[in-house]
């Protein structure tokens, strides 16, 4: 394991994530004919069972989901294929740590972010590109990867909303939560370092539904036992 691959492995390890699983894999394409997201990932059959303990937002569809870059200076191919580990931020790369650390995402690019993948975006957001190009400034502005945040002003009542009178300063404090997450990507073997992603995971199930489901033959059982006995 090289360098920077390693980096991302500890921060993962350190901040007490999801575990890294062997060959977590995403191939991203775009939605847009512009530049910004919001993008599609399709995860493999690996990452799709990393989240497979998580309640995923409406952005799902099927086997993919839709997410927006927090660095601006780095990229992926539309098409390619990425390694993935899960983190709370991006890890050498774009703007704010051009060359080396780590950038945790800020409160306001997490509520944001989980507004979209829940569907809780007027319904006139979903499916324009015009719209998602707003939202995806915001998100650049939210993470020091630019100055202003441009069209996305259209967007900035939701944080206004939720943070208060003093939500340009707030919104940009370090988001602590474990709903969203960053899908550190990376190419060649590590050797690469690709555009990170954002991911929303929700509220982790921890057998609820396993549970419930066992629940529910028990009764099933007992309402057949006691129908043998009559």
């Amino acid at each position: 394991m090289n360098l920077k691959t390693s980096l991302i492995a500890l921060a993962a390890f350190a901040v007490g994530l999801v575990p890294v699983f062997a060959n977590p894999q995403v191939k991203m394409g775009t939605y847009n004919a512009g530049s910004g997201g919001n993008y599609r990932a399709d995860p493999n059959a690996e990452l799709e069972y990393v989240l497979s303990n998580y309640v995923v937002g409406k952005s799902t569809d099927g086997t993919y989901f839709g997410t927006f870059c927090i660095e601006k200076n780095e990229y992926f191919s539309n098409g390619g294929t990425y390694d993935v580990v899960l983190n709370n931020g991006s890890v050498n790369g774009g703007v704010t740590s051009p060359t080396v650390g780590f950038d945790v995402i800020s409160q306001g690019t997490a509520y944001l972010y989980k507004q979209f993948a829940t569907g809780m975006l007027s319904a006139s957001y979903y499916g324009s590109a015009t719209n998602a190009a707003k939202l995806q400034n915001l998100f650049w502005w939210l993470e020091g990867e630019q100055t202003s945040y441009g069209t996305g002003s259209a967007y900035t009542s939701l944080l206004s909303d939720q943070f208060g009178a003093n939500w340009m300063v707030d919104a940009k404090t370090d988001y602590t939560g474990s709903e969203v997450k960053v899908m550190n990507l990376t190419s060649n073997r590590g050797r690469t370092l690709n555009q990170d992603q954002l991911v929303y995971l929700g509220v982790p199930d921890a057998g609820t539904t396993a549970l419930l489901l066992g629940l529910g033959l028990l009764s099933l059982s007992f309402v057949k036992r006691k129908e043998r006995q009559a």
